[in-house]
């Protein structure tokens, strides 16, 4: 059985345009390699944006707060939490792109049960990398309506969202269990794969230089076949049988039969370096 990933983070206000940029990807340029801009159309939004902008939505929330001794909010209070939703590339590829939503769906719905949905500023969907997930973003409002992340976002409502949230998206027909909320071993994942296709880069690279160097040999024993024109030869009085040097001869047949052998590896590596160079270039 699959295991939920449920990973959250908390933002101040300085970090709200950064995160509206990489969530609507609105830079052109991005340090994460493994964002595909040629796939972002696959994005979508489970939730629009009720103001202008994200900092607008949050802000709108945070100046409406309830504030009974006028105190003006410190530049470093969290201001913003988002959730990550996510799974296994594993389970996703067993889902279609209707059952794929319907699960970000339910997870946004049980979000927005437990923070609030009035609380909510946004729900984006990526599907340019790696693996399909969910930012699924939220004002830290407690009940009577005060702006405070540790009373939001404590240990309590972390085991209870590890509890629920996978009970809740099994009653919604998906075969996953539990994960560990906030674990590092999602980042782990994330940095073994890159690391391990770096390594399978190197060795596939390896494999590629090898096969050249096998091809360039090739390459130079067909040129060995333009002695052949060197070779004397005259016709016998009788019939039209040409006569060579038993030692030509011998060179005309060990050619003959290295060419048939080149020719073959020839193809076959060229077939196989293809094939490397194409998952060498999806690595």
């Amino acid at each position: 059985m699959a295991k939920l990933v449920c990973h959250g983070e908390k933002y101040t206000k300085g970090a709200i345009a950064k995160i509206e940029r990489h969530n609507e990807r609105q830079n052109e340029h991005y340090g994460n390699q493994d964002i595909d801009l040629e796939r972002s159309h696959l994005n979508y939004r489970l939730m629009e944006c009720a103001e202008k902008n994200y900092f607008a939505a949050v802000m709108k929330l945070v100046d409406a707060r309830n504030n009974p001794t006028g105190k003006k909010l410190r530049k470093d209070a969290i201001v913003l939490t988002e959730f990550i939703i996510s799974s296994s590339n594993e389970f996703f590829d067993t889902l279609s792109p209707e059952r794929q939503r319907e699960y970000f769906q339910s997870s946004m719905e049980y979000l927005e049960s437990l923070f609030g949905k009035k609380n909510t500023i946004y729900a984006v969907v990526h599907n340019d990398e790696h693996t399909p997930h969910m930012h699924f973003g939220f004002v830290p409002m407690t009940e009577d309506n005060r702006v405070c992340a540790k009373e939001v976002i404590n240990r309590n409502i972390l085991r209870q969202i590890q509890e629920e949230l996978p009970k809740h998206l099994q009653k919604a027909g998906f075969d996953i269990e539990r994960g560990e909320v906030n674990s590092e071993a999602v980042h782990r994942t994330v940095k073994q794969y890159k690391a391990d296709m770096e390594k399978e880069k190197a060795e596939l690279a390896t494999v590629i230089q090898e096969q050249k160097q096998e091809l360039q040999v090739i390459a130079e024993k067909k040129t060995d076949i333009r002695s052949v024109e060197e070779i004397a030869t005259g016709k016998t009085l009788l019939g039209g049988k040409v006569t060579v040097e038993e030692a030509d001869y011998q060179k005309l047949t060990d050619l003959a039969k290295k060419q048939i052998v080149g020719e073959s590896k020839e193809k076959k590596l060229k077939r196989e370096n293809a094939i490397l160079r194409k998952e060498n270039q999806q690595l």
